[in-house]
């Protein structure tokens, strides 16, 4: 474990990768399954703080995992072995989900032992990994222990947490330091003791393949919505728009996603790497919490229960957040902005305020009743909107956004050119 070459071009994951990264598929799905059960129940606030939480503790050890595996990830029994006690720690943390989104709807801390267990056995395993690659890699050996060293401070922190039993705002308080300084660490660490040999178009891949899982998790989220809706009442109008806006809304964002050159210019400028990283902890979430807008949307059309507004609401606020992650993250890669990106970032908010505004005017802000026609009619509109936001980002970025890319790039290229 000496360490991979970071400048080693055409890296592709690994199989024990890939078979770490199926996990999240269930953890993903679990926390969007969760929050979709806690707005549809009316605790609005205490399920996004809960799905906040979740999707940090799931999505940072992910990304602990996939920077130690960039640089040293040798794919040997001890490298494979320790993975799959990381992929027992996701599978134990999703089993605490349930009572971290029930404790938040009660108003006390979304943090349990059942998940700091499981979050711990995700980051223990890689304390030795990166003593190992300390031993083995003399050159790195500081930055390496600085790393298991950090860990092991987080977790013991992180295990403190759950069993000091405080006042919930203070317990609130102290999971968001521990996430701030989790974050900050290893920033600070590879500033001063260097960095470790992580390949950045490895990396670039490894956070595309990961993007991929959780559309998925938008797909699955719309067949399962639709099925239940559709067991009980047949393919009706409403399960039919469903449908195809959650279809479209997975693939038009993952069209959206991967027209960001990420792995060209992360391979070219690794230290691009930290901010971009950083980005897709809401871009996963958001991701998710699309998913869980259609779940929502198909337990409001079978139950009845939510307004045409509050489905609105469930869906434009994580396609909105999305939409955003997506033109901030490619400002963050390209370090620029070109202001043709602002009439085409309206255009693709205008569907969504669209979405909001048509049960607004139209006074759909009771109970939905599908069996008034007016009610089909505006939900249909809206979630029709909503995906209309997708098909609005991928048209404009092909014909603006990418162009800009191409000049960007030249531009770039050009100047290192000329300053070599």
């Amino acid at each position: 474990m000496g360490g991979r070459d970071p400048q080693e071009r055409g890296r592709s994951a690994t199989p024990v990768e890939l078979l770490y990264d199926l996990t999240y598929v269930i953890a993903f799905a679990a926390a969007a399954e969760e929050l979709a059960h806690g707005v549809s129940q009316g605790h609005v606030g205490p399920a996004l703080g809960a799905y906040a939480f979740a999707i940090f503790a799931v999505t940072w050890a992910w990304m602990n995992f996939t920077w130690f595996a960039s640089a040293y990830g040798n794919d040997d029994a001890l490298f494979r072995v320790a993975t799959l006690v990381q992929m027992i720690g996701v599978i134990i943390l999703i089993f605490g989900l349930p009572v971290s989104f029930e404790s938040a709807a009660e108003g006390e801390s979304p943090n349990n032992m059942l998940m700091v267990i499981g979050y711990v056995i995700m980051r223990v395993p890689l304390i030795g990994l990166w003593l190992r690659a300390a031993r083995n890699d003399p050159e790195r050996q500081r930055i390496d222990t600085a790393y298991a060293i950090t860990i092991a401070v987080a977790q013991a922190a992180w295990v403190l947490s759950a069993i000091a039993h405080l006042p919930t705002v203070a317990t609130v308080a102290i999971l968001v330091l521990l996430a701030a300084a989790e974050m900050i660490a290893p920033i600070i660490l590879e500033r001063q003791l260097g960095r470790p040999p992580w390949n950045a178009g490895h990396v670039a891949e490894r956070f595309s393949l990961l993007t991929l899982i959780v559309l998925g998790e938008v797909i699955a989220a719309t067949v399962s919505a639709v099925t239940a809706l559709t067991a009980e009442d047949g393919w009706t109008p409403a399960a039919v728009v469903i449908t195809a806006s959650g279809i479209v809304l997975a693939t038009g964002f993952w069209w959206a996603y991967f027209l960001i050159p990420s792995r060209t210019i992360l391979e070219r400028w690794p230290e691009r790497t930290y901010a971009w990283r950083y980005a897709h902890l809401p871009i996963f979430g958001a991701i998710a919490a699309v998913g869980a807008g259609l779940r929502i949307a198909a337990t409001a059309v079978a139950e009845q229960e939510l307004s045409v507004l509050q489905i609105a609401l469930a869906l434009a606020i994580p396609v909105a957040a999305l939409v955003v992650m997506i033109f901030v993250t490619w400002s963050v890669l390209m370090r620029t902005y070109d202001l043709t990106h602002v009439p085409l970032f309206v255009l693709t908010l205008i569907p969504i305020l669209a979405a909001v505004a048509v049960p607004v005017f139209a006074g759909a802000t009771g109970p939905v009743d599908l069996e008034n026609s007016s009610d089909l009619t505006i939900l249909a509109t809206v979630v029709g909107l909503i995906a209309l936001a997708a098909i609005v980002e991928v048209v404009g970025h092909e014909i603006v956004g990418y162009r800009h890319t191409l000049r960007v790039l030249e531009r770039e290229q050009s100047g290192s050119a000329n300053s070599g």
